[in-house]
């Protein structure tokens, strides 16, 4: 997470600058319209504009964050809504030691942080925090930076992987979208939407 602490200044003012509604809009009409606000949680919350936007829905949201800068700012300006917690994938420990179950997962430009051998135990861990009738939501990163993914420790990821893990969890596709980078000609953006089988999927 040095990256992050180091950055900490210039990532929070690109993150805040775009709006979440139009970030993920691929999605979210379809996810979140007539869906009962419950429990959420954005896992690598970062700055904490999507928690916030969650939040200023109805939803109580748990704010995942292992970057201790990163959640230091975002706190500032956070929503009562929303929790801040340390901790980080695959194994989210202390998130799991809550107890909690949640109506909506939101996985935001985290997963290209993880190596391909975190990733099944990641996804496993997430579908077990889901309760029945919740949707995961992931967005994978695809696209050539070079620099920035040495940088940053960026992997290649799948949306195929994702399925695989799906079918193995009994999770439902429930939608697949593919948006170009508002900032970056050579950065797309895949999202996959997952329902766990109960009474709101």
């Amino acid at each position: 997470m040095n990256y992050y602490d180091r950055n900490v200044d210039t990532l929070s003012e690109r993150y805040l600058a775009l709006a979440p509604d139009e970030v993920h809009a691929s999605w979210a009409g379809a996810v979140l319209d007539g869906r009962t606000p419950g429990l959420a949680c954005d896992v690598g919350a970062g700055s904490g504009r999507d928690a916030n936007w969650l939040a200023e829905q109805g939803w109580e949201v748990i704010a995942v964050e292992p970057s201790r800068k990163m959640r230091e700012r975002a706190r500032e300006h956070s929503h009562a809504r929303v929790s801040w917690l340390d901790d980080r994938l695959p194994a989210l420990a202390r998130l799991r030691s809550l107890g909690h179950r949640f109506d909506l997962i939101l996985v935001s430009a985290v997963w290209m942080h993880l190596p391909r051998a975190a990733r099944e135990r990641a996804f496993r861990v997430l579908s077990e925090c889901l309760r029945p009738g919740g949707a995961l939501v992931i967005t994978l990163r695809h696209g050539e930076d070079a620099a920035e993914n040495r940088e940053r420790g960026f992997h290649e990821v799948s949306g195929e992987e994702l399925l695989s893990f799906a079918r193995s969890r009994a999770l439902v596709l429930a939608r697949r979208a593919r948006d170009a980078d508002t900032l970056r000609p050579d950065i797309d953006w895949e999202t996959l939407v997952f329902s766990s089988p109960g009474p709101s999927s």
